[in-house]
Parts: structure tokens; sequence; C-alpha cells
């Protein structure tokens, strides 16, 4: 292999790790390849003297740079304000960090271990949550799964979210439709009563429409998407990376906290 091919090898095996699954893909067996959208492609942080043009007119970009050997992120680039900015649940004092993500989304179920350390070690003033992206009616089978799993092992001991996460992208079972959902409960220990109370509660109802007013309201067209307090989007693709995704997770939450 000459160093033409290994670069292009190289180079296809890093758009995949920072690709998303669209808002219009329903199944997790196509779109990996899927390509990603103007809006939500990867970008490289520019040097500093990219931050004003060579005619000395200011960027109209905003340039937020965390420290002398940190990257720059640039808004427009490496996150999107949401505008109209979006109303939040988190506590008072709290800096509100949602991740929108689909079961049958492969990019999702590798950003996971990520978002499971985060979940157990993000600052004391993040409040952080996981929410089943309802961008595409595909979509909303493996969310209804997923609030069901939340209702029936709310404090995560049993690790349903993850198990179910294996089943798909590790066993190719799918979850979507009630029957294969309800067979998946039983199997860990749920008994049918169990599984129909979850569905039929007041708590899935609710949460089924804060999920779609999250999807909605957060402009997203991919997933993986994390959202900093109502008013910015990121996500890998736009960060350039998962590190480079903390990394802007970490600037967003400390620039909300002041």
């Amino acid at each position: 292999m000459n160093n033409r091919t290994k670069l292009i090898s190289v180079v296809l095996f890093s758009l995949f790790f920072v690709s998303a699954c669209n808002a219009s893909s329903t199944d997790a067996k196509k779109v990996e390849v899927k390509k990603v959208s103007t809006e939500d492609a990867a970008v490289v942080a520019p040097s500093t003297s990219d931050a004003t043009n060579k005619a000395g007119t200011s960027n109209t970009n905003e340039v937020t740079k965390l420290a002398d050997d940190q990257p720059q992120f640039v808004k427009g680039k490496h996150y999107k304000e949401i505008n109209p900015a979006m109303t939040t649940d988190a506590p008072a004092g709290k800096v509100e960090v949602v991740e929108i993500m689909w079961l049958g989304c492969p990019h999702c179920f590798t950003l996971e271990p990520i978002m499971l350390e985060y979940k157990k070690n993000h600052p004391d003033f993040v409040d952080f949550k996981q929410v089943p992206a309802m961008l595409n009616p595909g979509w909303a089978g493996d969310g209804n799964t997923y609030i069901i799993a939340e209702i029936l092992d709310p404090k995560g001991e049993k690790h349903l979210i993850a198990q179910i996460f294996q089943a798909i992208h590790e066993q190719k079972r799918r979850l979507s439709k009630p029957e294969s959902a309800k067979r998946f409960f039983i199997q860990k220990g749920f008994t049918e009563e169990q599984y129909n109370n979850a569905k039929n509660s007041l708590a899935f109802k609710a949460k089924i429409r804060r999920a779609q007013e999250i999807s909605a309201g957060s402009q997203a067209q991919s997933v993986p998407a994390i959202i900093i307090n109502g008013k910015y989007r990121t996500s890998p693709y736009m960060a350039g990376s998962e590190e480079r995704l903390m990394q802007v997770v970490d600037m967003l939450t400390r620039q909300e906290k002041k």
C-alpha cells in the first residue's frame, strides 16, 4: 500500500467517526455511510491569523480561545447558536447539557461510553440528561423503547440503555416495535404488566412530549447532538472529534455558568 492509498484510507476512516445519523435515516444499517450535511460537517479550528481576514476586518464568526495550548472554537463552525433559545428543565443555578440521540445510530453507540463518563464526572454546576431524538417518525419506536427503559430502571442500576445499545448494534436485534421491545424487557426480568404500566403511564407521555419539544427546539438535523443550556448546539462532527466535542461542551458550560 503506497502513501497516497494509506492517506485516503485514514481520511475515510476518520470521516466515519465524525459523521452522523441524518434525520432522514430510519435504518441503522443504512446510516453509516450517510453524507454529512454542510451544516454539520467536521471543521478544523482556524489559526489565530484566520480569525481576522487579510484586509484587517473582523471575521463575522465569534472565535473563542480556551488557552494558549488549546484549540480555538468558532461560533458558527464548531458550535451553533440556537435562535430562539430553548426552555430548559435544569434546577436553579445549573447549566443544562442535553444529548439528543437515537438508539439505532452507530455514532451514538460509539459516543455512549464518553457520555456515560461525562454523566459520572461532569462539574457540579451541570445538569446532564439524554433524550431520544424525535427528528424522524421512523425513530419514534426506538424513542419509546428508550423511555420505557428509563421508567423501568430510573436509577440506571440495571444498565438497560447500555444493554439495548448492545442488542441493536452487536446482536443486530430490532427493538423499535412494541412486541420485540416487550420481549427484550421480559428477558431482562420485567413482567409484561410492568412493561404495559410503564408504556401507559403519565410519565411516559410526559417524557415523549418533552423529547419532541427538545428535538424540535434544538433545530438539529442529525444525531448525536449536544445542547448547552438551550442556547448552543454542537456535535462530534462539528467539533472535529469526540475529544474536541467535550472541550467545546466544557467551554460553553463554563461560559454559561458566569
